[in-house]
């Protein structure tokens, strides 16, 4: 007896039936009788080894190591030009952060439907998924353009000085500008991932990065008759690479028969209120889980605003050196999120788990590196901030900056555990739950800090220790989710046909 069909079936769309349920259980109980390996090479590639996670991953990684290349380099070259210059970028890049991570957060979900109806049987799905966050990119514009007009009102609110209110809101509205092609890559990026297809991503992302630092030390500085623009050239050569990304991307996928053929990519399909539904309910939590907590970093390098240039400066050098180890364990947990969701679509429970603790594994080998020269070397690390910048500037920076380092030491271990943990909790679909956790955690940390605060009088290490108790109440309360296994349970995806 067959039982209801699915929607795109119901609509009359060509028959792409997957696997019956009982076809699924005797191939997975058939793979779990088979899975013996002669040689390790064997064991390193199977679902049991790191190979696929590593394939995967890496990838992702390096490309969100280009990002922090980027970041580094933009703000070591603002530095050699002024402190409130690198502060400004700060400041504005933080917002930006903050502004996108909801959009960023909600389109590049899309990757998780991608692996799970890749994992269901139903690759045809794909494509509809595709078009419909395509659609909500477009809607979002809007919004885009109506921050770029009232950019000021954010720092000048905040009593930023009106120097700096000047170059930080001259930075925003340029970088917002480029942030419109982010949220249509947003969507390009995550159809591939969620096949895997990582080493395209990277590829696109490196090109763009080489774009990014030549322009913007041509622009910052000057070079024959382009003039020096400062802030704004930093802000016009991210722009640029921003969208340089999206013909390229567009380019890739129409050229690629496998997207047509396989996954239903450039075929407009009919609009589908539950694909729409679905998209919204699992993707906004996974957008405001990044937003609630790029929002309370915010709040804090507002509070570190207001005590001066030197604290922000300070604190804009050691977050410049902290995303060498944080943002590329941002791609690993996007390779995470990919492959469990797979696997529980498969019915793997038991490789969904094997992969989290491949990925935690890697994570504590990259980041120990950092913990380790951070906490050891705080001083020899310092000291890259030094080329290029005058004796009498850099020494009076120096006893600000190494303790700052000193505490990334600490919790940069933590902080890619956690990024780990809530990779694999969003690929199965327990959004809600991290959305929860980060407000509730992320939301009590600015609010002890506030009150701290209040009692003690505000200084630059009371909102550094504020971050590190955060970071470890975060790895902590993603690690409790993980070991209580309600993730097991969850899916994005509508059931497949059941015969």
């Amino acid at each position: 007896m067959n039982s209801t069909p699915t929607a795109l079936e119901s609509n009359g769309s060509p028959s792409n039936s997957p696997p019956t349920s009982s076809t699924r259980l005797a191939e997975i109980e058939a793979s779990r009788g088979s899975e013996t390996y002669v040689t390790f090479s064997d064991w390193w590639r199977s679902p049991w080894g790191p190979g696929p996670l590593i394939s995967l991953a890496l990838p992702l990684m390096m490309s969100a190591g280009f990002v922090s290349l980027t970041l580094f380099t933009d703000r070591t070259l603002l530095y050699w030009q002024s402190e409130s210059a690198a502060s400004a970028a700060m400041g504005a890049g933080t917002l930006y952060w903050t502004i996108g991570c909801l959009p960023m957060g909600l389109l590049g979900y899309l990757s998780t439907f991608v692996s799970q109806y890749r994992g269901s049987g139903q690759p045809h799905r794909v494509g509809v998924a595709y078009q419909h966050a395509t659609a909500i990119a477009w809607a979002i514009v809007p919004f885009y353009m109506l921050l770029i007009l009232i950019a000021p009102w954010f720092f000048s609110s905040a009593g930023h000085s009106p120097e700096l209110v000047t170059l930080e809101s001259n930075y925003l509205r340029v970088v917002l500008i480029g942030g419109i092609s982010v949220l249509f890559y947003s969507v390009q990026s995550g159809l591939l991932t969620g096949q895997g297809r990582t080493a395209i991503v990277l590829a696109v992302d490196a090109l763009a990065t080489v774009v990014n630092l030549v322009l913007s030390i041509i622009l910052i500085f000057g070079l024959g008759p382009i003039p020096a623009m400062g802030v704004v050239g930093a802000a016009a050569g991210t722009a640029v690479s921003f969208w340089m990304k999206l013909p390229i991307m567009s380019w890739i996928i129409r050229r690629d028969h496998r997207m047509r053929e396989t996954y239903s990519i450039g075929t407009t399909k009919p609009w589908e209120r539950d694909m729409f539904r679905r998209l919204v309910v699992f993707g906004t939590p996974a957008g405001l889980q990044m937003l609630a907590e790029a929002g309370c970093f915010s709040v804090i390098m507002l509070q570190v605003g207001r005590l001066g240039q030197l604290p922000m400066a300070a604190t804009t050098l050691a977050l410049g050196l902290n995303v060498l180890a944080f943002v590329p364990m941002i791609g690993l947990g996007i390779g995470v999120g990919v492959l469990v969701g797979q696997h529980v679509t498969e019915g793997r429970i038991d490789l969904a788990r094997r992969t989290v603790w491949c990925a935690l594994s890697m994570s504590m080998i990259y980041t120990s590196f950092f913990a380790f020269t951070f906490g050891l070397f705080p001083e020899k690390m310092a000291s890259l901030y030094a080329l290029g910048t005058p004796v009498e500037r850099f020494t009076v920076m120096e006893p600000i900056l190494v303790p700052l380092l000193q505490i990334i030491a600490y919790y940069c271990v933590l902080d890619g555990i956690q990024i780990v943990f809530v990779g694999a909790i969003k690929g199965a679909g327990d959004t809600w739950f991290v959305l929860l956790a980060t407000f509730l955690v992320s939301g009590g940390s600015v609010a002890v800090g506030m009150i701290l605060q209040a009692y003690l009088g505000a200084s630059l290490m009371l909102w550094w220790y504020v971050v590190a108790g955060w970071v470890t109440a975060m790895a902590v309360a993603f690690w409790l989710r993980y070991v209580q296994g309600a993730w097991e349970t969850k899916r994005v995806i509508e059931q497949p046909v059941i015969n």
